[in-house]
């Protein structure tokens, strides 16, 4: 085959993964609840390690969502990482005011331990972000956080992750929006409807920090700003 031949089959079979992958759902996903635009005050709470209470290759269920994931290793400090990387997220893409406060995780303890019987989960962290002056409360859970084994352009194991962020707002205990992320990279070989991510992560066996932190960045991408 010549190398024109060559050249043209190629440009052809990347058009139509294009094409495809415009039609693919992305392992990023966003759902709006509520209404967003009566939220001023964000209260943080630490994120969740779900295989450290679970176990790993087993399915978990979101305490708040309901979404199934599967679990797996999640690395040392994965729940700080992602803590400050939706941090970070909150303050460079939306226009929220962040309540900042150590006594959140301590106070909403001691609310379990005096009414976990009688309160769901969402309504603790609602009275969680009501004792601190907040509008909304936003955590997460991290249910994987493999990381890459090998280098970026010779991975022996790919880096895999799944994690969800939830905002609940103060007022009625209800979700307002949630968001997660659930992805292995693959090869463009095995993957070819995931080509805007081959392109855009040049090619490279990119790392799970990395891949959280681009996962976090598309979570708030249409978040609305006042």
């Amino acid at each position: 085959m010549s190398v024109c031949r060559f050249a043209a089959r190629l440009c052809l079979v990347l058009c139509v993964a294009w094409m495809l992958e415009a039609c693919a759902t992305s392992g990023t996903v966003t759902r709006v609840q509520g209404d967003l635009s009566v939220i001023k005050h964000v209260l943080v709470l630490p994120f969740e390690d779900m295989a450290w209470l679970h176990g790993t290759n087993t399915s978990v269920r979101s305490p708040l969502t309901g979404q199934t994931f599967q679990t797996g290793p999640v690395e040392a400090e994965a729940d700080r990482f992602l803590t400050d990387t939706l941090i970070t997220a909150l303050r460079q893409q939306t226009d929220l005011l962040l309540v900042n406060s150590r006594d959140g995780a301590s106070i909403r303890e001691a609310l379990e331990q005096a009414n976990g019987a009688k309160w769901s989960l969402a309504e603790i962290m609602a009275e969680t972000g009501r004792r601190l002056g907040a509008d909304a409360v936003i955590m997460g859970y991290v249910y994987r956080f493999r990381e890459r084994v090998g280098g970026p352009y010779a991975a022996e194991q790919p880096a895999s992750i799944a994690f969800d962020v939830c905002l609940i707002d103060c007022a009625s205990a209800k979700l307002l929006w949630v968001a997660f992320d659930d992805e292995t990279q693959l090869a463009l070989s095995d993957d070819l409807l995931d080509i805007s991510s081959f392109f855009r992560r040049k090619g490279r066996w990119v790392t799970a920090e990395e891949m959280a932190q681009t996962a976090m960045q598309r979570m708030f991408e249409e978040y609305p700003r006042r």
